[in-house]
């Protein structure tokens, strides 16, 4: 699982060049108006939650994987939980742009581009599939605290949290499912039946289609934020300092102490890897929704996400390079 800084940077350019068709798009106005938020409901109630459930079907259970995905869990909760605290200790204000400030460092975007970059850069490597399952693991982390300590950020509200919007997200329960398939079976679905027999065919083509579906979540999700940048004035985007270092705290704080943290414990290099690149993401597209839903600048968040977009391809490469120093000195 070798990577260098040159597969890293080409990961991240190919993914943004997946959003120029979405830009251009959005630019000369060749979609209707929400065309952004029903691509981003296709991509959340149904490819995503493909996506996730198909990621279990890809490796065999394991003890190790099951004490790994636990640990998993645990340090994506803990990692949280430190960029929470530094965001009250860093934007103290109760207006609305420290409420997106302290939850623009927090909360990345590892369902849109996240996923979908662990994907691309893996392909081709016999770590990839076990990487996946703990994403899959590390987003319902990152939803669980986005409904409960997401709404807090934004509101100041306990009673603003809602817990059957947790038990009603399609990513939850299709990471619930594929979870229980997972340990149940502890195989693929497609390895119980013989080759060449009915069955199987018929199991690998609906593992086809799924796995197509779930194909789709890396270019419509970049294809919506294409979308978004178009409507995002340029001047705007690069003018405000608030910003930069909301970006500053996401792209680069946040994965320095992901490292930090993960680095010198002695768990398997896929889930350092795997907590590392998640944490490295710009920050969450629900940034925007949040401070639209519960009183934040939902101007000031668009900047804060797309600019941090732009920013993450040099960041993400160049925070690799300490990441790998760091990994190769323990």
């Amino acid at each position: 699982m070798e990577l260098t800084f040159f597969d890293v940077f080409v990961s991240v350019i190919a993914m943004v060049l997946l959003a120029v068709p979405g830009f251009i798009f959005g630019k000369f106005k060749l979609l209707p108006e929400n065309s952004a938020k029903t691509c981003s409901t296709i991509v959340l109630y149904c490819c995503q939650s493909v996506m996730v459930f198909m990621s279990f079907q890809s490796y065999s259970y394991s003890s190790k994987v099951g004490l790994n995905m636990l640990l998993t869990a645990g340090l994506a909760v803990l990692l949280h939980f430190i960029m929470i605290g530094l965001g009250y200790l860093l934007f103290r204000k109760k207006d609305s742009r420290a409420k997106v400030m302290r939850y623009a460092i927090v909360f990345g975007n590892c369902g849109f581009m996240g996923f979908p970059f662990l994907k691309m850069l893996f392909s081709g490597s016999t770590a990839l599939n076990e990487i996946l399952i703990y994403a899959a693991v590390f987003v319902a982390i990152f939803n669980i605290l986005n409904w409960t300590m997401g709404v807090f950020i934004m509101t100041g509200d306990v009673k603003k949290i809602s817990l059957k919007k947790i038990a009603l997200n399609p990513v939850i329960i299709s990471i619930i499912v594929g979870f229980l398939v997972f340990i149940i079976l502890k195989q693929p679905i497609q390895s119980f039946f013989t080759e060449g027999t009915n069955g199987f065919k018929f199991v690998s083509k609906i593992m086809s289609s799924l796995t197509l579906i779930s194909d789709m979540v890396t270019p419509l999700s970049m294809f919506v934020i294409g979308l978004s940048l178009a409507s995002v004035n340029m001047k705007e985007l690069f003018l405000d300092a608030k910003a930069y270092l909301a970006c500053l705290l996401k792209l680069v704080g946040a994965p320095i102490i992901a490292i930090l943290v993960v680095a010198f414990l002695p768990i398997s290099l896929e889930v350092k890897c795997t907590l590392f690149l998640l944490f490295a993401m710009p920050s969450a597209t629900s940034t925007t929704l949040f401070s639209v839903n519960f009183g934040g600048d939902s101007k000031f968040s668009s900047v804060c996400v797309l600019l941090s977009v732009i920013l993450c391809i040099i960041t993400i490469p160049l925070i690799y390079l300490a990441f790998t120093g760091i990994i190769s000195l323990v």
